[in-house]
């Protein structure tokens, strides 16, 4: 177990450097086709260039003024903002229009020019010297396309069109300069053409800002008549109403029922307050209206009032006298009499004095209500009046805005009409030439080396990336690399294809023995010392050997591994598929020697079934007859006590079982075993089918040790894999021939 841990770290460790030579060895195994196909491509693109017309390229370079340096601010009235990003990005399109082109075109004559007037073909890729033309190797022809094209247009119209498409506007970047290039296959028409268009352009500017401004004299002139007209009517209409209203001083107005506003809002307020105090009061009394008089005693509004308190006071000294007189005399004692006669006259007075108060509460709570009533009226009649003020305010001021507004209107019309007339003449450029085109020396297109290039580079990507695509579709395995990064598996070892194409069924299963597949037997060597290696303080005594699917060669790997283990073990090889054995014919034993079946029905002992090998040699235990259900002799306690005692008797059991696929013995045989090795034929068996054995194998909780790649194509192994082991056997090989 420490063993194969130790394994996969070591594939970790190199996992970067085996991809970088993974890549490597895709382009250098399909080198030749690379490079054939970069050489025919870079052919084909000299050919073409140096078929096509030599094209001279011209630039002048033209200045847009960013801001006028205006003289007077006239200029306002018709300037475009020339500071935006906008108004430099519409002289571009201006530059590029067709009016712009037609000009020059007529300016120039250029319609007798061969270049414009169709007589000479432009930009041909013709091979005349190969009498080739790579047109017609096209489902359509572009050139027949675009002459049935011009035939719908007038001459003039196919100059202008040709003009256009050799005219190119450039802007450069974070500057207000533009280039007007120019191609043509003249040279000094190329140059004179982009400083012609140039110059158009300057003069299309002018042209059209003294347009405008003759606009703008002419609106001014007429807009300043309508201008005068209407400040005069404003200043009637104005005055007419001063006249109506008797507006003179309007603040002095407004500000006498402000004042009428505030004084009664304070007395109201006032008023408020008071009635509110005096409606308490009389809410008390009216409460008790037509109650007895001694319920008037217990208002507070009546006895806080001075007089009632003396009133009191006498009603209760009457009272007490009463009180004391009527210890010592009778009721009919002149004094007692007296006593309250005089209390009766303090009551009455009280009575009287209460009912007076009350009555004054309920007087002076109705005062408060009219007198609010007649502050409200009052300060309804100050608002309204106020309203009216402010109503004539609004109308007055919005006469006097719109007087001002004309006039300020008028005035400012008059001064711009007046600097138009002193100023008509004076003209700044808007744009210029700042620098002219100059005759070009060297062609612009077609660049010849360039061409050449880009096409070897592109065409050797290109090979490149078809290389990598046919090495991605490929779905099996042949080299290291694809059992790590496909199978995520330990590689045991690659066993080579024999050589002898017509060997025998019977001799496979020897092959070990044979001195002329030295390949053949290192590399069963290589599986038996990866096998040992693994799990060293408790070797794997049973080990399975199965593949996929069938026609993999795990049969001859299960025989001469055997073999191998043989040399130094006491090993027995046992014939596990029942249903399609090929260890008897393998190592060429009679078919008549009871096996496994016999074995496990009881007709036949142990040592009737087992055939002893010669030294060095492994034990075989073949099948036996035809069993009617495999997988219930496999999963018979006979078979499990079978082979504990074979564990006991041998160092290695090797079972060759069916593939997993098909079907499901092997499954049942791991829970008997200590290990699997799975078989999987190089290049031949796909990845996916090997995927699903090895799913099957892990749904049992088989422990799968690793892969073994077989009949792997020595003359192929040195491309497929990146540690050379198809060099390493060729060379091997040589060695032993050679002693």
């Amino acid at each position: 177990m420490g063993s194969r841990d130790s394994m996969m770290r070591d594939y970790e460790e190199v996992d970067e450097r085996i991809d970088l030579r993974h890549y490597w060895n895709v382009i250098r195994r399909r080198k030749w086709p690379i490079l054939a196909l970069a050489f025919t491509v870079s052919l084909v693109a000299a050919l073409v260039a140096l078929s096509m017309t030599p094209v001279y390229q011209a630039s002048a370079t033209v200045l847009i003024e960013s801001q006028q340096s205006n003289v007077v601010s006239i200029e306002e009235v018709y300037e475009l903002d020339t500071r935006s990003r906008e108004y430099y990005e519409t002289q571009v399109e201006l530059l590029k229009s067709r009016p712009l082109a037609a000009d020059v075109v007529e300016t120039l004559a250029l319609a007798s020019e061969p270049e414009f007037s169709g007589e000479e073909q432009q930009g041909g890729f013709k091979l005349d010297w190969l009498n080739l033309d790579w047109r017609s190797w096209l489902p359509f022809d572009p050139a027949s396309q675009a002459a049935g094209l011009q035939q719908n247009l007038d001459p003039d119209q196919q100059v202008i069109a040709a003009y256009s498409s050799r005219l190119s506007i450039e802007p450069v970047r974070n500057t207000q300069l533009v280039r007007v290039n120019f191609e043509s296959q003249q040279p000094a028409l190329a140059a004179r053409v982009a400083n012609a268009h140039a110059k158009a352009y300057v003069n299309s500017l002018l042209a059209a800002r003294g347009d405008v401004v003759g606009s703008a004299d002419e609106f001014m002139t007429e807009r300043l008549g309508g201008l005068e007209e209407a400040l005069q009517e404003s200043e009637r209409r104005l005055q007419e109403f001063r006249e109506r209203e008797q507006l003179v001083d309007v603040e002095g107005i407004r500000s006498q029922p402000t004042r009428e506003i505030n004084e009664l809002n304070s007395r109201l307020v006032e008023v408020r307050g008071a009635r509110s105090q005096a409606e308490i009061a009389y809410q008390q009394v009216a409460n008790i209206d037509g109650a007895s008089p001694d319920a008037l005693q217990g208002i507070p509004a009546i006895l806080d009032d001075e007089v009632v308190r003396r009133f009191q006071e006498a009603e209760g000294r009457a009272r007490q006298k009463v009180a004391e007189l009527a210890d010592r005399y009778g009721p009919k004692h002149p004094k007692m009499i007296a006593a309250q006669a005089e209390l009766a006259e303090a009551t009455k007075n009280l009575r009287a004095q209460q009912a007076s108060v009350a009555t004054s509460i309920r007087n002076e709570y109705e005062a408060a209500r009219a007198e609010e009533a007649a502050l409200r009226r009052a300060l309804g009649g100050a608002q309204q009046r106020y309203q009216d003020v402010g109503r004539k305010e609004s109308e007055l001021n919005a006469l006097q805005r719109e007087v001002e507004t004309n006039r300020k209107l008028y005035d400012l019309f008059y001064t711009r009409l007046s600097e138009t007339g002193a100023t008509g003449e004076l003209e700044a450029a808007p744009a210029r030439i700042a620098s002219p085109a100059v005759i070009p020396l060297l062609p612009a297109r077609p660049n010849r080396k360039r061409i050449v290039g880009l096409s070897f580079a592109l065409a050797l990507f290109g090979g490149m990336m078809i290389a990598f695509l046919l090495e991605s579709l490929n779905n099996t395995v042949r080299s290291a690399e694809d059992v790590r990064e496909k199978l995520q598996l330990p590689l045991l070892g690659m066993v080579p294809l024999l050589k002898a194409k017509g060997r025998r069924k019977a001799t496979l299963g020897k092959v070990f023995f044979d001195k002329t597949e030295t390949g053949f037997n290192e590399a069963i060597r290589t599986v038996r010392t990866a096998v040992s290696l693994d799990n060293l303080e408790k070797p794997h005594k049973v080990i399975l050997v199965t593949s996929s699917i069938g026609s993999e060669g795990k049969s001859t790997v299960a025989m001469n591994l055997a073999h191998a283990f043989a040399q130094s073990e006491n090993v027995l090889l046992l014939d596990a598929d029942l249903r399609r054995p090929s260890i008897g014919k393998g190592l060429d034993l009679p078919n008549t020697q009871p096996g496994l079946v016999e074995l496990l029905a009881e007709k036949a002992n142990l040592a009737d079934c087992i055939i002893s090998g010669e030294k060095g040699t492994a034990d075989v235990l073949l099948h036996g007859s035809i069993a009617s259900d495999p997988l219930e002799l496999f999963s018979s306690k006979r078979f499990a006590n079978a082979l504990m005692v074979l564990r006991r008797t041998y160092d290695r059991i090797i079972i060759d079982t069916p593939p997993v696929l098909p079907v499901s013995d092997v499954l049942v045989l791991s829970k008997h075993a200590d290990t699997v090795i799975f078989v999987a034929k190089s290049d031949a068996t796909p990845v996916r089918q090997i995927k699903q054995g090895l799913d099957q194998l892990s749904r049992a909780n088989a422990r799968v040790l690793g892969l073994v790649v077989n009949r792997l194509d020595i003359r192929k192994a040195e491309k497929y894999s990146d540690y050379g082991y198809g060099g390493y056997y060729e060379s091997y090989e040589s060695g032993r021939a050679a002693s």
